[in-house]
């Protein structure tokens, strides 16, 4: 699974009423922005001071993944970070619902709305193969000095949690609430800034993966996200998407490789 699918499997709510999405209007970019954090993690991308910049541009194991590499290899000029997310389409999220059902970690039911729009009501979600991720969110939230230093992959996951909003998904209700405060803490800039700091005490990193590069962009799409998140709470109807809380609509368009 990408950290896309594995984003969207986390945002799927399991408490007692049937399964819903949590933060349906930040889900969209927030999937984005995993694409990138997974090509710069992989050492394809990186996010310059102004744009993406392409540092390798062989293709890795996912397809889609591919499509967004080469995406972002095709346009001109570079992209900004910002410019790519703001211009995520809608269809994003309707895609990598697809990609779940396929690999047999959702199940839904399709209808069609009063306005003719195609809907998707979870029916049923994979639970241990979501315990497993979540496992490793719950990692990063109890990592600390004295423990292993998270995954770089799961670190990034866990902040585009956070960021989303998706962690009252993860952790959810008054239990959750002291898991919630500790993941807030362990993905928050200064401890990003720490934990890259930890790994690269000289700032060199290594020539296959710099160091900074498996942390710092967990902040840098932070900031960007949140950014764009205020866009949807003061009213930019061009980031919001039809979302219910059992499904969403599959149309839409945009300027991302589908």
């Amino acid at each position: 699974m990408t950290m896309g699918d594995e984003l969207l499997l986390l945002a799927v709510g399991t408490g007692r009423r049937h399964p819903r999405i949590r933060s349906e209007s930040r889900l969209r970019i927030a999937l984005s922005a995993a694409e990138l954090a997974e090509l710069c993690l992989a050492g394809r991308i990186a996010f310059g001071t102004r744009r993406i910049e392409i540092l390798d541009p062989a293709p890795v194991q996912d397809r889609r993944l591919n499509n967004v590499l080469l995406g972002l290899g095709r346009t001109v000029p570079p992209p900004s970070l910002h410019d790519w997310l703001r211009l995520t389409p809608r269809s994003l999220v309707t895609e990598y619902f697809s990609r779940l059902e396929d690999q047999k970690a959702l199940r839904s039911r399709r209808r069609r709305d009063a306005g003719g729009r195609t809907r998707h009501d979870i029916l049923s979600v994979d639970l241990p193969r979501r315990r497993g991720v979540l496992d490793r969110i719950d990692a990063v939230a109890r990592s600390g000095p004295r423990t292993p230093r998270a995954d770089p992959r799961d670190l990034a996951l866990a902040v585009l949690v956070r960021v989303a909003d998706i962690a009252p998904a993860v952790y959810p209700g008054v239990r959750g609430a002291a898991s919630r405060r500790r993941l807030a803490a362990r993905t928050a800039t200064d401890a990003l800034l720490a934990a890259t700091q930890a790994a690269d005490p000289f700032g060199e990193g290594d020539a296959g993966a710099p160091a900074a590069q498996t942390f710092l962009p967990g902040d840098q799409l932070a900031k960007e996200l949140a950014n764009l998140y205020s866009d949807v709470t003061t009213g930019d109807q061009g980031l919001a998407h039809s979302l219910d809380s059992g499904g969403w609509s599959d149309s839409g368009s945009g300027s991302h490789p589908d």
